[in-house]
C-alpha cells in the first residue's frame, strides 16, 4: 500500500487541537524550506499534508542530502540510560524496537530470560476505505480515504482526530482496524541482569505515518514528537567504518545488540489467549451517535458501513477472557561471552 494517493489534509475535533499539530509543523517545515530541500522553490503548502505530528530532520553533512550509509527512513527515537530507569516508548507514542547496550562491564554470564503473556492486543491503526466490500472480500481492493490517528495503546475511548483525501468523498464502503499483533508471549531479558552487565541500555523505539505525503515528498518521515529524554536518530548502515556523524546528527551513539555465546531467548505457553475485540462508528465527533455497522470479518477487523456513512469519530471494546501461561526459555551459555553485533547512531541532541 502506498503511503499516500493523494494530496490530504488533518481534521480535528477541536480546533485547538488543529493549530497547535499545523503550527508545530508549520515551523519545522518552513525551517526545511528555508535550508535545505526547498530552496529556490516554492513548498507545498503544509496544510494540505497527512503528517499528524512533525517531519523528521533529513540528514545533510553540509553540502548534500544524500549522505553515504544513511537513510531517512531509518529513523529512531533513541533513550540511552540506567537499564533500570528505562522509560516505555509507548508513553511517547512509538513502539518498542530494539534495547542495545553499552559500556560492558564484567561479561561473566548470560542474563536470564523473561516471559510475560500478551494480556491485550489493541488496535494498531483505523483506516475508513472505498471502493470494496469485506463481506465479498474485495476489501484490499479499496481505496484508503481516511485514516484516524489512534495513539500506541489506545483504550478505546472516543477518538476523532484523522487524516483524510482531499477532497473526501462524501461517503466510505468499509472500516478496517488493524491490531498490534504479536505472539502469546512476550520475551525480554532481566533487566536486573542487564544492570549488572551494562554500564548503559540503548532503547530504540520507532513509528511513522503510513500514509503521509508531504514528509514522505521532502525526503524523510513523519514522526511523533520525542519524549523526555529520547533523541532523534538515523542508523548508519555503510559498508565501511563511519568516521563522522552528519551535520543536520552530530552526535555518534554506539551499542551492542547482546552478549554472544548465550542462546536466544524462547518461550512455552500454555493454556489459550481468549478475547473479543470490536469497533463502533459514530456520525459525530463526540462519539454519540453510533453508526449500524456489519463485522464481516467476526474478528473485529472489517467492517462493512451503510450506504452514505462517513464516520467522524470511533470507539473500541476488548474483552480479554483468559490470556496463556508463559514459561521462558533460552538464555544459556553456549560459547564465550563477549558483547557483540555493534551498531552506530547519528543523533540530533537532546529536546
Amino acid at each position: 500500500m502506498t503511503r499516500a494517493m493523494r494530496t490530504t489534509r488533518i481534521r480535528t475535533m477541536a480546533i485547538g487541537v488543529t493549530l497547535v499539530a499545523l503550527g508545530a509543523g508549520a515551523a519545522l517545515l518552513g525551517a526545511s524550506c528555508n535550508l535545505g530541500q526547498c530552496a529556490g522553490r516554492e513548498c507545498p503548502d503544509y496544510y494540505a499534508g497527512t503528517c499528524p505530528w512533525h517531519c523528521a530532520e533529513p540528514v545533510w553533512d553540509g553540502t548534500s542530502y544524500s549522505v553515504e550509509g544513511f537513510k531517512n527512513s531509518a529513523v529512531f527515537a533513541v533513550w540511552v540510560g540506567s537499564p533500570l530507569e528505562a522509560p516505555d516508548c509507548a508513553s511517547s507514542n512509538y513502539f518498542h524496537e530494539q534495547d542495545l547496550y553499552q559500556e560492558p562491564k564484567s561479561i561473566d554470564r548470560c542474563p536470564r530470560c523473561v516471559a510475560e503473556s500478551q494480556k491485550e492486543e489493541w488496535y494498531r491503526n483505523v483506516e475508513l476505505r472505498k471502493g470494496g466490500h469485506c463481506a465479498d472480500s474485495t476489501y484490499n481492493d479499496a481505496s484508503i480515504v481516511s485514516e484516524f490517528v489512534v495513539p500506541i495503546g489506545w483504550d478505546g475511548s472516543c477518538l476523532s482526530q484523522r487524516a483524510d483525501v482531499v477532497p473526501a468523498p462524501d461517503d466510505v464502503d468499509l472500516a478496517m482496524g488493524t491490531p498490534e499483533g504479536g505472539a502469546y508471549c512476550r520475551t525480554s531479558l532481566s533487566l536486573e541482569d542487564v544492570d549488572a552487565l551494562w554500564g548503559k541500555m540503548v532503547r530504540l523505539c520507532r513509528r511513522y505515518w503510513r500514509i503521509d505525503q508531504y514528509c514522505d515528498g521532502l525526503g524523510t518521515l513523519c514522526i511523533p514528537p520525542m519524549g523526555p529524554g529520547f533523541r532523534e536518530c538515523l542508523e548508519y548502515r555503510g559498508d565501511g567504518e563511519l568516521r563522522a556523524c552528519p551535520r543536520t546528527h552530530p552526535e555518534l551513539v554506539q551499542a551492542y545488540s547482546k552478549v554472544a555465546g548465550c542462546s536466544e531467548c524462547s518461550f512455552d505457553a500454555s493454556g489459550d489467549r481468549r478475547r473479543t475485540r470490536t469497533l463502533t462508528f459514530y456520525t459525530d465527533e463526540q462519539c454519540t451517535q453510533p453508526i449500524s455497522s456489519t463485522d464481516a470479518s467476526g474478528n473485529g477487523q472489517c467492517f462493512d458501513l451503510p450506504p452514505g456513512a462517513f464516520p467522524r469519530s470511533v470507539s473500541a471494546t476488548l474483552t480479554v477472557e483468559s490470556v496463556p501461561v508463559c514459561e521462558p526459555g533460552g538464555g544459556e551459555q553456549e560459547g564465550e561471552l563477549r558483547p557483540y553485533g555493534r551498531a552506530s547512531f547519528c543523533c540530533r541532541p537532546p529536546a
